[in-house]
């Protein structure tokens, strides 16, 4: 018996009305296309990998990638028809469509949809996962109603069903068995797919089946500028492994006592202490950096476990270098929290940088993102919720 093969198809064109050029747009340090082969490259499963453009531009840089890559016809309405012009040069028993702008999907998704239409009796599979209410009511949001067998049974840019408090969003990305792309070709036209605009009406209104999983992995897809902010955001997270923070003016209030004797005192927040603990639990890497040295901030840092420190710092930007080092991570694995002129160069150094809530106005202006709690008021939970939320995989 022949073994049962798959390829993943890419369907992607220059030509967005809303983020034109967007397949080559720079995120995070590479262009999104690239970002896309990249996951699809990182499955768990055999399959064959190509790439389908009307533009030429793409097809050259997808060929300088090493990857294979169709020209097709201009002006298909959608991927899936872009896929059903070369459909007969694929000798595949399963098509998996992934699109071009979502470089969020979890490889693991990609398995499971593999899995799904391998071994079940659906003519497609696809993927879901839950919103609340608010982005429900974003039509660019398609919900997904399913049966009690998660087999779809309407699509909408509606809020369905009426009166949830729990909504499901629909990613456009399906695992196809050969058979159904070659009924699809042939389907009559569909009212209801015209009047949502939603090519997969046109299939359960012809009586295909499709499957849905549910995942927890909410993947952003790319249509406009603010969601290449996002994503490149989430894509920074995700890739996070390490904290790298300032503390006085940041795990502290910036004020300094002295005792009787002339020893310096220092006043630290016990909700930072918890957060390191919680980050150091898991897995994560935290590191210690300080203009000054002190024995408030060596017993601080000895008490939270805190092994990686670098203290007098005159340069800190040479100090997270040494602490990277140390860590055996890149910049693009560790996240930076300062509230000083002094912490200006490691915000400019890592992508990933924060600045606390009573920063000096010129490290506001370099800082990715700003922290809702001033200097010793717990900026570390701030930091964990703000990570969390930008993820597509929270992680602490």
């Amino acid at each position: 018996m022949k073994n049962k093969t798959c390829t993943i198809l890419i369907p992607v064109r220059m030509g967005s009305s809303r983020l034109p050029n967007k397949p080559l747009k720079d995120i995070a340090g590479k262009p999104l296309l690239k970002w896309v082969i990249e996951l699809a490259q990182n499955i768990n499963f055999k399959a064959t990998l190509k790439v389908l453009t009307e533009d030429k531009i793409i097809k050259d840089y997808v060929d300088s990638l090493g990857v294979d890559c169709f020209l097709t016809e201009k002006l298909h309405k959608n991927g899936t028809a872009r896929i059903l012009e070369i459909i007969d040069s694929i000798d595949s028993d399963f098509i998996i469509n992934l699109q071009g702008d979502e470089p969020l999907v979890n490889p693991i998704d990609l398995s499971n949809l593999y899995e799904t239409i391998k071994s079940g009796d659906s003519d497609i599979a696809s993927i879901c996962h839950e919103v609340d209410n608010l982005e429900a009511a974003d039509p660019s949001n398609v919900k997904v109603v399913f049966d009690m067998n998660q087999y779809a049974l309407y699509f909408s840019r509606s809020k369905i069903p009426y009166g949830a408090k729990t909504f499901y969003s629909h990613k456009g990305i399906y695992a196809f068995k050969r058979a159904a792309l070659e009924k699809i070709k042939f389907l009559r036209a569909s009212f209801l797919a015209n009047f949502e605009d939603l090519e997969q009406l046109q299939w359960l209104e012809n009586n295909m089946s499709i499957k849905m999983l549910i995942t927890t992995n909410k993947s952003i897809g790319v249509d406009t500028q603010d969601d290449l902010i996002k994503a490149e955001n989430a894509l920074l997270s995700n890739n996070i492994k390490a904290l790298i923070c300032d503390i006085d003016g940041t795990l502290t209030n910036g004020l300094v006592w002295y005792g009787d004797k002339g020893e310096v005192l220092k006043s630290f927040n016990v909700k930072d202490g918890l957060a390191i603990k919680k980050l150091l639990s898991k897995g994560f890497k935290v590191g210690f950096i300080s203009g000054r040295d002190s024995a408030p901030l060596r017993i601080r840092a000895k008490e939270l476990g805190v092994k990686f420190i670098k203290f007098n710092q005159v340069d800190k930007k040479i100090g997270c270098l040494e602490l990277l080092s140390e860590m055996q991570l890149e910049v693009k694995n560790v996240a930076y929290i300062g509230d000083d002129e002094s912490d200006i160069t490691c915000c400019t150094l890592i992508p990933f940088s924060f600045a606390v809530k009573n920063c000096h106005k010129d490290l506001k202006k370099v800082s990715r993102f700003h922290l809702e709690e001033k200097g010793g008021e717990g900026v570390l939970n701030g930091f964990i919720e703000k990570l969390n939320f930008l993820s597509t995989n929270p992680k602490i």
